[in-house]
């Protein structure tokens, strides 16, 4: 089966090497999350893209709804780590979530509205949510080096949740026609984002606030100095990819890029692993001579500065930095040197997802496989159960024990 469109070919080549045994729903997160349905877990979707593509061949479009099935991969890559035959299930997600965005082989049906509405708001303000002027109050009394070619670029992650949090709690309230009804019109409508009166969760507001805020001092305590854009802070376009709309992040990175260089920017310091990974993986492919220095902040500190501790812990690492494109083991890497670390028996290019990048549109998918994973973290009966992640963090912030990453470095500050 060949297909002239590329991305149809890449579904075809992805899921045409599954043998169908199986491996991959022992370790699909939200696949017993929705009580082992089929077309939730790792498997069914590869089955749903195979579906699609002899739907497409044979009558040139797809009605039946099986969107959510793509949606709701959290795109952890966890199943490829077991499957014999190298199937990626969370690529044909992705693949088949461009398809719905970008072709018209779909029905309206099976576009997510509220995704829908973060690309448009996303488009039109450089924020998902058009917060992006509240999004650097979190500084507003900090100093930072004016002119350096080294930012400090939080890509708004950290300050985003808050709203998220509510705005989950929100759709809960409303329903999903509801919910979906309210998104569509804000899509068509973005500039009224603006009176819709998004509410934030205050303690989260605090907390994360108080982590960038950390993460400042821990850099600043290594001898390095850096600048920040304030308010001219850009969204990095993290969610118009793992929605799908890759005509619209491909504009949009570039963009990003062109803002960036016309301040100077030479290399940029980024505080969260989602970031991370579009900065160093994806953004090379869609934006032509990209050319910044990407920074992981743990990467840079001089551990030196740091004091060790005979607290336990035990640590979520992000699937991003485990199974992203660029693997990156820099906060176990830390923990254990500075404390006494114990992981959890899935670990490593085995962790479990936290649920996360179903908070918005899953959300009770997402708190099903939070819950799973707080409880494999619980078990390990450390003191402190530490995320490096915001989402991470408000997805598995079930008990005083959880904190952020970037709360325990300071307090582990040597004082002189």
């Amino acid at each position: 089966m060949t297909f002239e469109d590329p991305i149809l070919q890449l579904i075809s080549d992805e899921a045409g090497k599954c043998i169908n045994c199986g491996f991959c729903e022992s370790v699909c997160p939200t696949f017993p999350a929705v009580g082992f349905n089929s077309i939730y877990g790792a498997r069914g979707r590869v089955d749903l893209g195979n579906y699609l593509l002899r739907e497409i061949s044979e009558k040139g479009k797809i009605e039946l709804r099986f969107s959510d099935s793509f949606y709701s991969c959290l795109s952890c890559n966890a199943c490829l780590q077991v499957c014999p035959a190298g199937v990626n299930a969370g690529r044909v997600s992705e693949l088949s979530r461009t398809v719905i965005a970008n072709l018209d082989y779909f029905n309206e049906q099976n576009e997510q509205q509220i995704a829908k509405m973060i690309v448009s708001v996303t488009m039109k303000y450089m924020n998902p949510l058009g917060v992006r002027e509240k999004c650097s109050k979190w500084a507003q009394d900090l100093h930072f080096e004016d002119g350096s070619r080294t930012l400090f670029y939080t890509g708004n992650m950290f300050q985003l949740m808050p709203y998220s949090t509510s705005l989950g709690r929100m759709k809960k309230l409303l329903g999903k026609k509801l919910s979906q009804r309210f998104a569509g019109f804000i899509s068509k409508h973005p500039s009224l984002i603006k009176v819709a009166g998004l509410s934030l969760d205050k303690k989260m507001k605090s907390y994360m606030e108080t982590e960038l805020r950390n993460i400042v001092t821990l850099l600043e305590s290594s001898g390095i100095s850096f600048s920040y854009l304030g308010k001219d802070e850009p969204y990095p376009g993290t969610f118009l990819y793992d929605l799908g709309y890759e005509k619209e992040f491909s504009e949009y990175a570039n963009r990003v890029y062109s803002l960036l260089k016309a301040k100077g920017i030479e290399r940029l310091i980024v505080a969260d692993p989602h970031t991370y990974d579009l900065l160093t993986s994806k953004y090379p492919k869609y934006v032509r001579g990209f050319d910044l220095e990407v920074l992981y902040y743990l990467d840079i500190l001089d551990t030196k500065k740091f004091k060790k501790s005979d607290a336990s812990t035990t640590l979520h690492e992000p699937c991003l930095l485990t199974r992203g494109g660029k693997i990156n083991n820099s906060p176990s890497r830390l923990l254990s040197n500075l404390t006494n670390l114990e992981l959890p028996k899935m670990s490593g290019e085995n962790t479990s997802c936290c649920g996360g990048p179903d908070e918005l549109l899953y959300g009770e998918i997402a708190e099903k496989v939070s819950q799973n994973r707080f409880l494999q973290l619980k078990s390990v009966n450390a003191q402190k159960i530490v995320t490096a992640c915001p989402i991470c963090f408000a997805n598995l912030n079930k008990s005083e024990e959880v904190i952020e990453l970037p709360n325990l470095l300071t307090s582990l500050l040597n004082e002189n």
